[in-house]
Protein backbone atom coordinates (compact mmCIF):
# COMPACT_ATOMS: atom_id res chain seq x y z
CA UNK A 1 0.00 0.00 0.00
CA UNK A 2 1.55 3.30 -0.83
CA UNK A 3 2.03 5.85 1.71
CA UNK A 4 -0.73 8.47 2.64
CA UNK A 5 1.64 11.50 2.24
CA UNK A 6 1.64 14.33 4.81
CA UNK A 7 2.88 17.46 4.54
CA UNK A 8 5.68 16.55 6.96
CA UNK A 9 6.77 13.22 5.31
CA UNK A 10 6.67 15.39 2.00
CA UNK A 11 9.38 17.84 3.55
CA UNK A 12 11.27 14.72 4.58
CA UNK A 13 11.63 13.77 1.10
CA UNK A 14 12.89 16.92 0.01
CA UNK A 15 15.53 16.97 1.97
CA UNK A 16 16.77 13.49 1.76
CA UNK A 17 17.27 14.04 -2.09
CA UNK A 18 20.53 16.15 -1.24
CA UNK A 19 21.77 13.75 0.89
CA UNK A 20 21.21 10.26 -1.81
CA UNK A 21 24.12 9.74 -3.54
CA UNK A 22 24.80 10.59 -7.20
CA UNK A 23 24.88 6.81 -7.72
CA UNK A 24 21.67 5.80 -6.45
CA UNK A 25 19.94 8.95 -8.46
CA UNK A 26 21.80 8.21 -11.37
CA UNK A 27 19.77 4.40 -11.26
CA UNK A 28 16.73 6.35 -11.37
CA UNK A 29 14.37 8.98 -12.75
CA UNK A 30 13.94 12.18 -10.34
CA UNK A 31 10.38 10.58 -9.36
CA UNK A 32 11.07 7.12 -8.91
CA UNK A 33 13.84 8.38 -6.37
CA UNK A 34 11.22 10.34 -4.81
CA UNK A 35 8.72 7.48 -4.59
CA UNK A 36 11.42 5.33 -2.96
CA UNK A 37 12.45 7.92 -0.35
CA UNK A 38 8.72 8.36 0.29
CA UNK A 39 8.13 4.79 0.92
CA UNK A 40 10.87 4.48 3.07
CA UNK A 41 11.00 7.40 5.51
CA UNK A 42 6.89 7.08 5.82
CA UNK A 43 7.47 5.30 9.37
CA UNK A 44 9.34 7.69 10.82
CA UNK A 45 7.14 10.16 10.31
CA UNK A 46 4.33 8.61 11.34
CA UNK A 47 6.24 8.35 14.26
CA UNK A 48 6.72 12.01 14.99
CA UNK A 49 5.07 13.33 18.19
CA UNK A 50 3.73 9.33 18.23
CA UNK A 51 3.70 8.95 21.86
CA UNK A 52 2.49 5.43 21.23
CA UNK A 53 5.79 4.50 19.70
CA UNK A 54 7.24 6.63 22.22
CA UNK A 55 6.00 4.26 25.43
CA UNK A 56 7.13 1.41 23.24
CA UNK A 57 10.65 2.52 23.50
CA UNK A 58 10.24 3.47 26.80
CA UNK A 59 9.07 0.40 28.38
CA UNK A 60 11.13 -1.56 26.21
CA UNK A 61 14.69 -0.18 27.20
CA UNK A 62 14.08 0.10 30.87
CA UNK A 63 16.66 3.40 30.76
CA UNK A 64 15.67 5.60 33.89
CA UNK A 65 15.18 9.18 34.59
CA UNK A 66 13.28 9.83 31.13
CA UNK A 67 9.38 8.86 31.59
CA UNK A 68 7.46 11.33 29.28
CA UNK A 69 6.69 9.01 26.13
CA UNK A 70 7.04 12.03 23.61
CA UNK A 71 10.32 12.39 24.72
CA UNK A 72 10.88 8.53 22.98
CA UNK A 73 8.85 9.60 20.15
CA UNK A 74 10.39 10.59 16.72
CA UNK A 75 10.54 14.63 17.14
CA UNK A 76 10.98 17.48 15.05
CA UNK A 77 13.84 20.30 16.39
CA UNK A 78 13.62 23.93 15.13
CA UNK A 79 16.90 24.72 14.41
CA UNK A 80 18.13 29.52 14.56
CA UNK A 81 18.54 29.27 11.13
CA UNK A 82 14.31 28.91 10.55
CA UNK A 83 15.24 24.98 9.27
CA UNK A 84 14.13 21.59 11.12
CA UNK A 85 15.74 18.08 11.63
CA UNK A 86 13.53 15.11 12.28
CA UNK A 87 15.10 13.44 15.46
CA UNK A 88 15.13 10.43 17.78
CA UNK A 89 16.42 8.68 20.59
CA UNK A 90 18.11 4.86 20.05
CA UNK A 91 20.29 3.00 22.02
CA UNK A 92 23.20 1.10 20.21
CA UNK A 93 22.02 -2.72 20.47
CA UNK A 94 19.62 -2.12 23.22
CA UNK A 95 22.26 -1.29 25.36
CA UNK A 96 21.34 1.59 27.88
CA UNK A 97 24.50 2.61 28.37
CA UNK A 98 25.54 3.12 24.12
CA UNK A 99 22.26 6.04 23.70
CA UNK A 100 22.57 8.04 20.45
CA UNK A 101 20.62 10.19 18.86
CA UNK A 102 19.37 9.53 15.14
CA UNK A 103 18.83 12.27 12.96
CA UNK A 104 16.51 10.77 10.17
CA UNK A 105 15.71 14.04 8.11
CA UNK A 106 16.74 17.77 7.91
CA UNK A 107 16.28 20.84 6.41
CA UNK A 108 19.64 21.43 5.91
CA UNK A 109 22.96 20.12 3.73
CA UNK A 110 25.56 17.08 4.49
CA UNK A 111 27.95 19.72 5.49
CA UNK A 112 29.57 20.60 9.09
CA UNK A 113 27.94 23.68 9.06
CA UNK A 114 24.82 22.21 8.49
CA UNK A 115 25.52 19.66 10.88
CA UNK A 116 26.82 21.77 13.32
CA UNK A 117 23.46 23.47 13.03
CA UNK A 118 21.57 19.80 13.90
CA UNK A 119 23.71 19.39 16.75
CA UNK A 120 23.49 22.65 18.58
CA UNK A 121 19.55 21.72 18.45
CA UNK A 122 19.48 18.32 19.51
CA UNK A 123 22.49 18.33 22.08
CA UNK A 124 20.76 20.33 24.83
CA UNK A 125 16.82 19.00 23.39
CA UNK A 126 18.25 15.46 24.56
CA UNK A 127 20.64 16.16 27.25
CA UNK A 128 18.51 14.01 30.20
CA UNK A 129 19.65 11.32 27.77
CA UNK A 130 23.02 11.83 28.01
CA UNK A 131 23.61 10.66 23.94
CA UNK A 132 27.06 9.86 23.21
CA UNK A 133 26.66 11.06 19.70
CA UNK A 134 24.20 11.66 16.38
CA UNK A 135 23.93 9.06 13.56
CA UNK A 136 23.39 10.45 10.44
CA UNK A 137 23.11 8.56 7.09
CA UNK A 138 25.07 10.58 4.34
CA UNK A 139 26.28 9.81 0.85
CA UNK A 140 30.03 10.55 1.23
CA UNK A 141 31.13 9.66 4.95
CA UNK A 142 35.30 9.72 3.66
CA UNK A 143 34.89 13.13 2.44
CA UNK A 144 32.35 14.39 5.76
CA UNK A 145 34.93 12.58 7.73
CA UNK A 146 37.94 14.53 6.27
CA UNK A 147 36.14 17.85 6.33
CA UNK A 148 35.39 17.17 10.05
CA UNK A 149 38.93 16.44 11.31
CA UNK A 150 40.31 19.54 13.12
CA UNK A 151 37.17 21.23 13.24
CA UNK A 152 36.61 22.31 16.86
CA UNK A 153 32.73 22.00 16.51
CA UNK A 154 33.23 18.41 16.88
CA UNK A 155 35.15 15.73 18.73
CA UNK A 156 36.87 12.71 17.84
CA UNK A 157 34.30 9.83 17.70
CA UNK A 158 33.64 11.10 14.02
CA UNK A 159 33.08 7.64 12.27
CA UNK A 160 31.38 5.25 10.28
CA UNK A 161 28.82 2.73 11.80
CA UNK A 162 27.89 0.70 8.79
CA UNK A 163 28.25 1.24 5.02
CA UNK A 164 25.61 0.51 2.37
CA UNK A 165 26.57 -1.34 -0.28
CA UNK A 166 24.30 -2.03 -3.38
CA UNK A 167 24.46 -2.93 -7.39
CA UNK A 168 21.47 -2.81 -9.88
CA UNK A 169 21.39 -6.72 -10.27
CA UNK A 170 21.14 -6.67 -14.21
CA UNK A 171 24.86 -5.04 -14.09
CA UNK A 172 25.86 -7.90 -11.74
CA UNK A 173 24.50 -10.83 -13.40
CA UNK A 174 26.71 -9.45 -16.38
CA UNK A 175 29.89 -10.31 -14.37
CA UNK A 176 31.80 -13.49 -14.62
CA UNK A 177 30.56 -15.62 -11.99
CA UNK A 178 33.47 -16.34 -9.31
CA UNK A 179 35.71 -19.52 -10.13
CA UNK A 180 34.57 -21.64 -7.14
CA UNK A 181 30.79 -21.05 -7.88
CA UNK A 182 30.73 -24.49 -9.21
CA UNK A 183 31.32 -25.66 -5.72
CA UNK A 184 28.26 -23.77 -4.09
CA UNK A 185 24.62 -24.58 -4.25
CA UNK A 186 21.61 -22.95 -2.61
CA UNK A 187 19.50 -25.28 -1.40
CA UNK A 188 15.74 -24.04 -0.08
CA UNK A 189 15.79 -23.78 3.93
CA UNK A 190 12.91 -24.42 6.75
CA UNK A 191 13.00 -21.29 9.10
CA UNK A 192 12.79 -23.69 12.12
CA UNK A 193 15.75 -25.71 11.13
CA UNK A 194 18.06 -22.85 9.85
CA UNK A 195 17.02 -20.64 12.98
CA UNK A 196 19.26 -23.08 15.19
CA UNK A 197 21.94 -23.64 12.57
CA UNK A 198 22.62 -19.48 12.40
CA UNK A 199 22.64 -19.16 16.25
CA UNK A 200 25.07 -21.63 16.40
CA UNK A 201 27.66 -19.66 13.88
CA UNK A 202 26.99 -16.61 15.85
CA UNK A 203 27.73 -18.07 19.63
CA UNK A 204 30.54 -19.48 17.98
CA UNK A 205 31.95 -16.61 16.67
CA UNK A 206 31.10 -14.10 20.01
CA UNK A 207 33.30 -17.19 21.96
CA UNK A 208 36.05 -16.51 19.46
CA UNK A 209 35.75 -12.68 19.77
CA UNK A 210 33.02 -10.90 22.16
CA UNK A 211 33.48 -7.47 20.68
CA UNK A 212 31.71 -9.17 17.13
CA UNK A 213 28.44 -8.59 19.19
CA UNK A 214 28.39 -4.84 19.17
CA UNK A 215 27.64 -5.41 15.18
CA UNK A 216 27.00 -9.16 14.34
CA UNK A 217 24.04 -10.88 15.42
CA UNK A 218 21.85 -13.62 14.53
CA UNK A 219 18.60 -12.59 12.12
CA UNK A 220 15.02 -13.18 14.42
CA UNK A 221 13.23 -16.57 13.44
CA UNK A 222 10.82 -14.10 12.44
CA UNK A 223 12.98 -12.11 9.78
CA UNK A 224 13.74 -15.59 8.88
CA UNK A 225 10.39 -16.95 7.91
CA UNK A 226 9.71 -13.64 5.94
CA UNK A 227 12.69 -14.58 3.58
CA UNK A 228 11.12 -18.17 3.44
CA UNK A 229 7.84 -16.79 2.64
CA UNK A 230 9.54 -14.94 -0.28
CA UNK A 231 11.32 -17.80 -1.20
CA UNK A 232 14.76 -16.65 -0.72
CA UNK A 233 15.84 -18.74 2.01
CA UNK A 234 18.60 -20.92 1.56
CA UNK A 235 20.90 -22.92 3.35
CA UNK A 236 24.25 -22.83 1.26
CA UNK A 237 26.25 -25.82 0.10
CA UNK A 238 29.80 -26.08 -0.64
CA UNK A 239 30.45 -29.69 -1.85
CA UNK A 240 27.55 -31.06 -1.25
CA UNK A 241 27.87 -29.98 2.87
CA UNK A 242 25.89 -27.71 4.81
CA UNK A 243 28.12 -24.68 4.89
CA UNK A 244 25.69 -21.64 6.07
CA UNK A 245 22.60 -19.75 5.73
CA UNK A 246 21.92 -16.93 3.41
CA UNK A 247 18.38 -15.19 3.32
CA UNK A 248 17.07 -12.00 1.51
CA UNK A 249 13.66 -10.37 1.16
CA UNK A 250 12.39 -7.16 -0.82
CA UNK A 251 12.77 -4.38 0.73
CA UNK A 252 13.05 -0.67 -0.58
CA UNK A 253 14.93 1.72 1.18
CA UNK A 254 17.92 4.86 1.04
CA UNK A 255 15.87 5.75 -2.43
CA UNK A 256 16.40 2.49 -4.18
CA UNK A 257 14.11 -0.35 -5.01
CA UNK A 258 15.23 -3.90 -4.69
CA UNK A 259 16.36 -6.48 -2.15
CA UNK A 260 17.82 -6.17 0.98
CA UNK A 261 20.53 -9.19 2.01
CA UNK A 262 19.26 -10.06 5.44
CA UNK A 263 21.21 -12.80 6.77
CA UNK A 264 24.48 -14.48 5.19
CA UNK A 265 26.73 -16.36 7.91
CA UNK A 266 29.25 -19.24 6.98
CA UNK A 267 30.29 -21.94 9.50
CA UNK A 268 34.16 -21.32 10.91
CA UNK A 269 34.76 -24.50 8.97
CA UNK A 270 33.72 -22.73 5.86
CA UNK A 271 35.50 -19.43 6.43
CA UNK A 272 38.90 -17.90 5.29
CA UNK A 273 38.40 -19.52 1.49
CA UNK A 274 37.27 -17.07 -0.60
CA UNK A 275 33.73 -18.52 -0.87
CA UNK A 276 31.82 -15.80 0.13
CA UNK A 277 31.50 -14.06 -2.92
CA UNK A 278 30.11 -17.27 -4.90
CA UNK A 279 27.67 -17.58 -2.19
CA UNK A 280 26.23 -14.36 -2.72
CA UNK A 281 26.18 -14.49 -7.18
CA UNK A 282 24.05 -17.75 -6.61
CA UNK A 283 21.49 -15.28 -4.47
CA UNK A 284 22.02 -12.57 -7.20
CA UNK A 285 21.02 -15.28 -10.31
CA UNK A 286 17.75 -16.27 -7.88
CA UNK A 287 16.29 -13.06 -6.94
CA UNK A 288 12.96 -12.22 -9.04
CA UNK A 289 14.55 -9.35 -9.87
CA UNK A 290 12.29 -6.21 -12.18
CA UNK A 291 14.48 -3.82 -14.19
CA UNK A 292 16.37 -1.28 -11.77
CA UNK A 293 15.93 -3.41 -8.53
CA UNK A 294 19.28 -3.38 -6.46
CA UNK A 295 20.50 -6.02 -4.18
CA UNK A 296 21.97 -4.21 -1.26
CA UNK A 297 23.00 -4.72 2.47
CA UNK A 298 24.77 -3.08 5.56
CA UNK A 299 28.58 -3.88 6.50
CA UNK A 300 30.58 -3.07 9.24
CA UNK A 301 33.82 -1.01 9.14
CA UNK A 302 35.38 -3.49 10.68
CA UNK A 303 34.56 -6.57 8.24
CA UNK A 304 37.19 -5.30 5.15
CA UNK A 305 36.79 -8.74 3.90
CA UNK A 306 33.30 -8.55 3.37
CA UNK A 307 33.81 -5.17 1.68
CA UNK A 308 36.03 -6.50 -0.57
CA UNK A 309 33.74 -9.31 -1.43
CA UNK A 310 30.52 -6.87 -1.81
CA UNK A 311 32.84 -5.03 -4.25
CA UNK A 312 33.61 -8.34 -5.77
CA UNK A 313 30.75 -8.92 -7.28
CA UNK A 314 29.71 -5.25 -8.49
CA UNK A 315 28.19 -3.67 -5.35
CA UNK A 316 29.50 -0.34 -3.93
CA UNK A 317 29.34 2.02 -1.25
CA UNK A 318 26.41 4.00 -1.97
CA UNK A 319 25.67 5.79 1.56
CA UNK A 320 26.83 5.44 5.73
CA UNK A 321 25.49 5.97 8.48
CA UNK A 322 27.89 7.84 10.17
CA UNK A 323 28.54 8.83 14.22
CA UNK A 324 29.01 12.52 14.54
CA UNK A 325 30.28 13.39 17.88
CA UNK A 326 29.72 16.90 18.37
CA UNK A 327 32.44 18.71 20.50
CA UNK A 328 31.31 17.99 24.42
CA UNK A 329 30.26 14.63 23.75
CA UNK A 330 31.69 11.25 24.63
CA UNK A 331 31.23 9.53 21.73
CA UNK A 332 30.47 5.77 20.64
CA UNK A 333 32.60 3.74 22.64
CA UNK A 334 36.12 3.28 20.77
CA UNK A 335 35.11 -0.82 20.45
CA UNK A 336 32.51 -0.36 18.54
CA UNK A 337 33.52 2.32 15.82
CA UNK A 338 35.85 2.65 13.09
CA UNK A 339 36.44 5.42 10.37
CA UNK A 340 36.81 3.44 7.30
CA UNK A 341 35.41 -0.17 6.05
CA UNK A 342 34.32 -3.01 5.37
CA UNK A 343 31.71 -5.65 6.50
CA UNK A 344 30.12 -9.47 6.37
CA UNK A 345 33.53 -11.15 7.54
CA UNK A 346 33.00 -14.02 5.37
CA UNK A 347 36.79 -14.62 4.12
CA UNK A 348 38.63 -14.15 7.15
CA UNK A 349 39.17 -17.01 9.60
CA UNK A 350 37.13 -17.33 12.55
CA UNK A 351 34.82 -14.53 11.39
CA UNK A 352 31.02 -14.64 10.55
CA UNK A 353 29.11 -12.78 7.96
CA UNK A 354 26.24 -10.31 8.47
CA UNK A 355 24.48 -8.13 6.18
CA UNK A 356 21.74 -7.28 8.59
CA UNK A 357 19.59 -4.40 6.81
CA UNK A 358 18.15 -1.73 9.34
CA UNK A 359 15.79 1.21 7.97
CA UNK A 360 16.50 4.58 9.63
CA UNK A 361 15.95 4.86 13.15
CA UNK A 362 13.82 1.79 13.53
CA UNK A 363 16.58 0.52 16.11
CA UNK A 364 15.89 1.51 19.89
Amino acid sequence: MAPVTTPLLNDMVRARIPWTSKTIRAWYSDRQVTTQLTSWLDMEAARVDDTNFGRRGRDSIGFQGVTDPAEWANRRLDLHDGGWAITGIRFRGWDISRPFVDVVATSTLPTPEGLARVAEAVVPAYARFHPLCLRVNVPDATDLLGKLRGDDRFGDGNAVDMHVVAGQISQLREKEPPRNAPRVLLEPGEPDALVARVQDIYERLAEQDPETTLWATPLEAEALEQCAQEGLLFEVMVDGVPAGVIGAVREDAHGMCGFSVEELCLDEAHRGKGLASAVMRHLVDRLPAEEQDVLWGTIHPSNRPSLRNATGIGRRVVASDVWLTPAGLPGMHADATSDCGGSSLLDEPGTVATAVSVSPGVQL
